[in-house]
């Protein structure tokens, strides 16, 4: 065996034998409101920080495992919409070698009381987006690069509809749009665009118990989901 070959090998038995962090990034829509889901806990001083869902790799998970088990631990459903990011690595304090944590991002698409009820952990936190404060280096690297991923693809692809309920008014895509990418949107020729691409269906029925005049509802069906998630879209904004 050549020497480097020797340093790698060395290397490599030392970043095996270090415990690997899945973090995941929990985003919701409220209304007109993207939100993440925090974890409140108290550090060494006593003093209230906020972190990123999450565990690490026990013997006998798998990455997506463990992923999937964290959002059943927090928000008690793990059949939602959830993607791999990539893997991060920062200064750990504890030793010369860095941290590694793997980045997930899911869209939860249920109503934010319907998600409280389930949650039995007081230390957990909605907040919204542009509230984010106090998240260590390595939570908050991981929260920007999952909303530049998010950003990117609800442009190129029907994955934001995740994070809208069963049954929509186009208007609440276009709140969604404008939240997410942070611009605003013409509406009339969002409208027309979004059903010109077959992308959403009229359940023929309206909103109901709302003071103005009820919009129509829309949905995507569920057997048209996965494919759509897959096709190549473009909204050109």
């Amino acid at each position: 065996m050549e020497r480097g070959d020797e340093k790698g090998k060395n290397t490599t038995s030392q970043y095996t034998s270090k415990r690997i962090e899945i973090d995941c990034v929990i985003f919701n829509f409220e209304g007109e409101n993207l939100k993440v889901l925090l974890v409140k806990h108290k550090d060494n001083q006593g003093n209230l920080k906020f972190e990123l869902a999450n565990d690490y790799i026990k013997e006998g998970e798998t990455i997506s495992g463990t992923a999937q088990n964290i959002l059943r631990k927090y928000i008690g459903v793990d059949n939602s919409f959830l993607e791999q990011l990539k893997a991060f690595g920062c200064p750990s304090p504890s030793s010369s070698q860095e941290d590694i944590s793997i980045g997930y991002y899911a869209m939860v698409k249920k109503d934010i009381e319907d998600i409280e009820n389930e949650i039995f952990n007081p230390n957990v936190v909605w907040v919204g987006i542009n509230e984010i404060k106090g998240l260590n280096d390595k939570h908050k690297a991981i929260l920007d690069y999952s909303l530049k991923e998010l950003r990117k693809n609800i442009c190129k692809s029907a994955i934001g509809f995740n994070l809208l309920p069963e049954k929509f008014t186009l208007l609440q895509v276009i709140h969604l749009y404008e939240e997410i990418l942070g611009i605003e949107i013409n509406k009339s020729n969002f409208r027309r665009k979004i059903l010109q691409m077959d992308l959403v269906h009229d359940s023929n029925e309206k909103e109901e118990a709302v003071s103005h005049r009820a919009a129509k509802l829309y949905r995507i069906d569920l057997e048209q989901q996965e494919m759509l998630s897959q096709r190549e879209l473009n909204f050109n904004f």
